[in-house]
């Protein structure tokens, strides 16, 4: 790996994959100003930030928002390289930065940063002309629309589980009454909105399969869901439970491993979408 396509990763034994290239906190010259090669964009996989940064929203009377040109807004930010452009239906909630020579000076930058979202890549975010520091001017939009879309699956995902077996032993008047009509029988499968579902239909994975994400294990259920811990109704997505888990705002697609072998479930949706 190449100085100007990022430094390595930080010491987070078990948790980051070794392709993983580290963008903040590192020297401005290891700041990737242009795609590695033949890369399409950039999927963000951990991003942390600092106190500096302060909320996400302001309010009126809450202090200035500080200037990422000056000020360390991220003490995380990592991410893999893609090669294309991947399916958008088959990773939504994924946050991809792509970076883009400027328009008006060839040595700065221009970064697009779009979400997987509704079945296509959107532009969320723009920066034109941008120097090394842009890890630090995008940190808050990325943040915000990984955790938006990871806490709209989890919400999705929990409610499905939850009113699916309600609904089946409830009157029809009385599931009607409280806009439970429609909803699964217990015994239906319950659909993550992520690509974990179509994982399971591939086979790729198994229902009952074991994922892990450093000590962590997690169970695959039905509809691509997971559940982890002892309550039967706790189950959770795949980037909702390893952001619960590890200590930044995470892309669990390149964290968890399939158990049995070890591959990521970021490979086994790459080999899913060149079927």
């Amino acid at each position: 790996m190449t100085a100007h396509h990022g430094a390595t990763t930080p010491p987070l034994p078990g948790t980051l994959p070794p392709e993983t290239v580290l963008v903040a906190p590192t020297v401005p010259a290891a700041v990737p100003m242009r795609p590695s090669t033949g890369a399409w964009g950039f999927v963000v996989v951990a991003v942390r930030t600092t106190d500096a940064a302060g909320a996400p929203v302001r309010f009126t009377g809450d202090a200035p928002a500080p200037d990422p040109a000056h000020t360390d807004t991220a003490d995380l930010f990592a991410g893999v390289w893609l090669p294309e452009p991947p399916p958008a239906t088959l990773h939504a909630g994924d946050v991809v930065v792509r970076l883009h020579t400027s328009t008006t000076d060839p040595a700065p930058t221009d970064v697009e940063v779009l979400a997987a979202m509704q079945g296509e890549w959107r532009t969320v975010g723009t920066w034109e002309a941008v120097d090394p520091r842009w890890p630090h001017e995008v940190a808050m939009t990325v943040l915000v629309h990984m955790r938006y879309l990871a806490d709209a699956a989890f919400q999705d995902a929990q409610w499905a589980t939850l009113t699916g077996p309600i609904a089946a032993v409830m009157p029809d008047w009385l599931s009607r009454g409280l806009g439970l009509a429609g909803e699964p029988a217990a015994s239906a499968p319950r659909r993550a909105p992520d690509g974990l579902a179509e994982l399971l239909e591939a086979g790729l994975l198994a229902e009952g399969d074991h994922v892990v994400l450093g000590g962590h294990v997690a169970a695959v259920r039905a509809g691509g869901v997971l559940k982890h811990g002892p309550d039967e109704f706790a189950v959770s997505t795949v980037n909702a439970l390893a952001t619960q888990l590890c200590d930044f705002t995470a892309n669990g697609w390149h964290l968890w491993r399939r158990a049995h072998d070890n591959r990521l479930l970021a490979d086994l949706r790459t080999e899913l979408a060149h079927r």
